[in-house]
């Protein structure tokens, strides 16, 4: 059995298993959020309202702490670990921080433990971020199970019929040239039909959209 067809049509199986993604979410409006903002901010702060389209939801800050380590020879070396901070239970909220980048972590819908992290820049001018959450749907059934079956099958036929063919056709002999081409044909086409049901019944992702504007 050749390893390197074993290898590739692994590998085509694993690709049409993956996550089918679909089209981003549409751009939020860019309207008011339901949040009073008249507080005086802090000099040296800007003040980011935070509202998510799909309802209330948690929104927490991601923080990269320094952390010094020493190694066996006693030297020193500086690693920095992500950590957490809440920014507000729900949304809408209003977040008064420094001046500058902060990176915000958003829940994804249908993935409990995912948390989305996304760059935002705040400045001296209040402003809106405003976003649509990420979609994870994996509603998956009997096709798709077909589909793993279909392209397990066929790609063992495949592989026999790759195996087969040549030496029939090398050896001059009908039966097995016969034999190697009709199960390469069929594998090929079982194959095919088990990648698109498994394609077709996979776990969808929709990615988030996001509208900044001042507010």
């Amino acid at each position: 059995m050749n390893t390197t067809r074993v290898a590739i049509v692994a590998a085509i199986a694993a690709q049409a298993a993956c996550v089918r993604q679909l089209p981003p979410l549409p751009t939020p409006a860019p309207i008011a959020p339901p949040i009073a903002t008249s507080a005086p901010i802090a000099s040296g702060q800007g003040r980011l309202v935070i509202d998510i389209v799909d309802g209330p939801a948690p929104v927490r800050r991601i923080l990269m702490q320094p952390q010094t380590t020493q190694d066996a020879q006693g030297r020193s070396h500086v690693t920095f670990g992500e950590t957490h901070a809440l920014v507000c239970a729900a949304t809408p909220c209003l977040a008064d921080v420094t001046v500058g980048n902060v990176l915000l972590g958003f829940p994804v819908i249908g993935r409990a433990d995912d948390l989305e992290i996304e760059l935002v820049h705040v400045g001296e001018r209040p402003t809106v971020y405003r976003r649509t959450l990420s979609v994870y749907e994996n509603h998956t059934g009997a096709v798709r199970v077909l589909g793993i079956i279909g392209a397990s099958v066929g790609s063992a036929s495949v592989i026999t019929g790759a195996a087969l063919l040549p030496i029939g056709l090398a050896k001059d002999h009908d039966g097995l040239t016969t034999a190697g081409g009709l199960t390469l044909g069929v594998g090929a086409a079982v194959l095919a039909l088990g990648i698109w049901a498994i394609r077709h019944d996979a776990p969808t992702f929709r990615p988030a959209s996001s509208n900044h504007y001042p507010l």
